[in-house]
């Protein structure tokens, strides 16, 4: 099983980040045997433009380099913070590059970040906008990271909040990589034309 994380934060050493490497912890604690982390703010994106859909372009060039292993992942865990009360620019700028194969048929959780009592907004951005095309299946649970300043910094929680949002993260994990099991045989099940069907209408 491999998976991706995406943070998608467009800071340096963001809390989006943080989350996501608790998560990846997470996930190597459940026995995932590969997993990668794709940062943002480390890396950032060029903005997309239509030159993606040409053969060969430099864009098309850079993003073949800069998602070398997304196709080939087995599901995703989208961490977004929330920006004015919206997702971040920088992720559903990431989710124009994916082609109709890259998260096809493959779960995803999504995790967003507020640094106050905010993060709802985010994502029902993303389950309203960033699934047509992609066909990634968010799955129902989803896990809003509150206060984020004040949690997951250390080894051991340090408050009542820290040890809830440990556990609901470790809880929604699980699910996720049921789904993450599930999905597979729709995929391996013959069925899924996205040649002929290409967009998701």
């Amino acid at each position: 099983m491999k998976i991706s994380l995406i943070s998608g934060s467009q800071r340096k050493k963001s809390q989006s980040t943080k989350v996501a490497n608790y998560c990846n912890s997470l996930l190597k604690q459940a026995g995932v045997a590969e997993s990668l982390l794709f940062d943002l703010g480390e890396n950032p994106l060029p903005i997309w433009n239509p030159d993606m859909w040409e053969k060969e372009s430099d864009i098309k060039s850079l993003w073949l380099e800069y998602s070398k292993g997304i196709s080939d992942s087995d599901g995703y865990v989208v961490v977004c913070p929330e920006y004015n009360g919206m997702a971040s620019p920088a992720l559903k700028n990431m989710f124009l590059f994916f082609s109709n194969t890259d998260l096809a048929h493959k779960p995803g959780i999504i995790i967003t970040v507020s640094s106050g009592l905010g993060g709802a907004y985010p994502n029902n951005e993303l389950r309203t906008s960033s699934y047509k095309n992609s066909r990634i299946v968010y799955i129902p649970d989803h896990v809003i990271v509150r206060h984020v300043e004040s949690v997951l910094n250390q080894d051991t929680p340090e408050s009542k909040d820290d040890e809830r949002i440990r556990k609901r993260l470790q809880y929604s994990i699980a699910v996720f990589l049921e789904y993450v099991k599930a999905l597979k045989s729709v995929r391996e099940s013959g069925v899924i034309d996205l040649k002929t069907f290409a967009a998701g209408f």
